[in-house]
């Protein structure tokens, strides 16, 4: 007999007893659920109303004497409204207690409270009637009257409720007979199967149990790794026996497939991936098994070896070597994965190649495009932003640059105007000095003629004609002296003009440094002096114009007297005293006119001096100015070579 069917007909016996002792338990339990559901479904309700029907005609009957009672009539209106709740309640506690009554005891109980209960609610009704007429005295005797039937209709409620309560008794104990029995049932039932459950775990023990488990100890030994067990009951002719020669084989089988894993894994682990198991030496499913592990180095090692070959070209500079096998599941991931990541960096090293060119070339438009993930877009992000800064920066400074190179060659142009102006203003002062100089050297020789001809023409009259030659030659030389004046007067307008040109472009130069700004500063105090000498020069050529016009002012009195002088020379024979007078006063008027031309070449002098210094500063401002722009226009070359957009 095989284990499998003792097993069988042990379990088949313990069905039988479990199935009698299941029986028995369901019927005994039925029988319980049948009184308990009585219990809860009859009797506890029939109580439950009867005692909610005894408590409301109570609270009735004590309503109804509070009612007589009371002389208020709002509280015999509140009291008539609790009796008719009262009377609700009872209709409702009724109809759920009729459908209750069952046995014929309680029936006839029932029939007489029913009886005497609608006699007391009439007899109630005029009770009440009275009470509310006032009639005191009358309501009194009906409530005695009334007292019978309650004292009836309250037993029968009294006998009602015991009845329901003595019914709940029985239906318990009989309820507590069927639990006894079924208890008695249980326990022998229980012995039984405990007893026949003992007997079959000691067989089950003793014949399969410890075999079995000396075998599980033997296959949890093989499963930790331990191939040196020995297997025993070999010798049985059970299911025991052959599972114990399987066991034996098992261990051999496997003995056989771990030292060919083992010298796959050692070669492995030696970098010899060549090396592979011999299948023919095992059978069925560990052939297949050694097949597939066979199989699967080589599936294993060929992605391996085509990844090595990619990494050596990607090591000696070539990035266009890619994975080409043929793989499946998590190889073939592997391979795309590795193809991704190097057309990822081989694109992303193309574009940064390609950018790199363009901005050699000075063209700084472009930027990395191209869809990155990971470092690579941080690398892409910061790139793109650094260009982004780079032009903008460019950008800023071939903006000032144009600025300041168009500032810079407007002040230039300022400057070499201002130079060119200070330069014929230091000309025409040098004109107008030694046009002065004459005038001074005229105006000695005329006051030193005038000292001569004042003490000739108290000498003599016979010296008249030389007198009137004298006097011929002073109006030729006051009329010179008239001419200069008027030189000296344009001289002195030539010498306003410039000095008001002079004035606005020190104005435009230094409206010019300010648009520069701080490159335009050293420029703005320049072209402030040169126009603050050019209100110097305005000044002194308006004291010159104002020395001038005195000067002409006298030679025109000069030129007069000569007339006179000369018109009245054919009678200085006959008036030698008046002629000393006339002469006398043009001395005076020269000496006066003498004065006035050296402090006119003082003056002279002193705008000649700051000419100079205009000129100057006019020559290094416009050096300076000139080495700016050609310094700015460089930059400004330099930076036109990028395009920003």
């Amino acid at each position: 007999m095989t284990v499998k069917t003792k097993l069988r007909l042990a379990f088949l016996l313990m069905i039988v007893l479990f199935g009698l002792f299941g029986a028995v338990a369901l019927k005994a339990l039925s029988l319980v659920g049948h009184d308990i559901e009585h219990i809860a479904g009859d009797v506890l309700p029939s109580v439950v109303a009867s005692n909610a029907i005894n408590t409301a005609t109570s609270d009735y009957r004590d309503y109804e004497l509070l009612h007589i009672l009371s002389i208020d009539p709002a509280e015999r209106r509140e009291y008539e409204t609790q009796l008719a709740k009262l009377k609700d309640d009872i209709a409702l506690w009724r109809s759920r207690y009729e459908p209750l009554v069952d046995t014929p005891e309680e029936k006839a109980r029932y029939a007489n409270f029913s009886r005497d209960y609608a006699t007391y609610l009439a007899g109630s009704a005029r009770l009440l009637e009275a009470s509310a007429k006032g009639a005191g005295g009358e309501a009194l005797g009906m409530v005695k009257e009334a007292n019978r039937l309650f004292g009836a209709f309250s037993d029968d409620l009294v006998e009602l409720v015991r009845l329901a309560q003595a019914d709940s008794e029985r239906t318990s104990q009989d309820a507590a007979r069927v639990v006894s029995r079924g208890r008695t049932v249980i326990i022998v039932g229980l012995t039984i199967g405990i007893g026949f459950a003992l007997f079959c775990m000691w067989l089950v023990e003793t014949m399969i149990a410890r075999p079995v488990a000396g075998l599980t100890g033997t296959l949890r030994q093989v499963g930790s790794g331990d191939l040196s067990v020995e297997v025993g009951q070999t010798d049985r002719a059970d299911d025991i026996g052959q599972m114990a020669r399987a066991t034996e084989a098992t261990i051999v089988a496997v003995k056989g497939l771990a030292g060919d894993v083992g010298t796959l894994v050692d070669a492995a682990q030696s970098g010899a991936l060549s090396v592979r198991a011999e299948r023919g030496q095992h059978q069925g499913e560990y052939a297949v098994l050694v097949g597939g592990l066979n199989e699967l180095i080589e599936t294993l090692t060929r992605p391996l070896f085509e990844v090595v070959s990619v990494m050596q070209l990607l090591s000696a500079g070539d990035l266009q070597g890619r994975m080409t096998g043929s793989y499946e599941g998590d190889l073939r991931a592997l391979k795309a994965n590795m193809n991704r990541s190097l057309d990822g960096l081989v694109n992303l090293l193309g574009e940064l190649a390609d950018l790199a060119g363009r901005m050699a070339g000075g063209d700084l438009t472009g930027a990395v495009a191209g869809s990155y993930q990971g470092d690579f877009a941080v690398l892409k992000g910061n790139v793109n932003r650094a260009l982004e800064q780079m032009r903008g920066l460019i950008g800023h400074i071939a903006d000032d640059t144009v600025q300041i190179a168009a500032a810079a060659t407007e002040t230039s142009a300022a400057a070499r105007q201002v130079a060119e102006l200070s330069d014929r203003q230091l000309m025409s002062l040098t004109a107008v000095a030694g046009a002065v100089g004459q005038t001074a050297q005229s105006v000695e020789e005329i006051a030193a003629n005038a000292g001569r001809g004042r003490d000739l023409a108290t000498a003599t009259a016979g010296l008249a004609e030389e007198g009137r030659v004298k006097l011929a030659h002073l109006s030729g030389a006051v009329e010179r002296i008239a001419a200069a004046h008027d030189k000296i007067e344009r001289i002195a307008g030539t010498i306003t003009r410039i000095a008001d040109k002079t004035h606005i472009l020190s104005l435009n130069a230094g409206i010019e440094a300010a648009r520069a700004g701080e490159q335009g500063l050293g420029f703005g105090i320049v072209a402030q002096q040169i126009g603050r000498l050019a209100e110097d020069a305005a000044l002194a050529v308006r004291d010159i114009e104002s020395i001038v016009a005195e000067s002409a002012q006298t030679v025109r009195e000069g030129v007069a007297t000569a007339g006179e002088a000369r018109g009245s020379i054919e009678r200085i024979a006959e008036a030698a005293r008046d002629s000393g007078g006339a002469v006398q006063a043009i001395s005076a008027a020269m000496a006066q006119q003498s004065v006035a031309v050296q402090e006119l070449v003082r003056q002279l002098g002193e705008l000649r001096a700051g000419s100079e210094g205009n000129a100057a500063a006019a020559e290094e401002i416009s050096a300076t100015m000139e080495e700016l722009a050609r310094m700015v226009h460089r930059a400004r070359d330099q930076v036109g070579r990028f395009r920003l957009a």
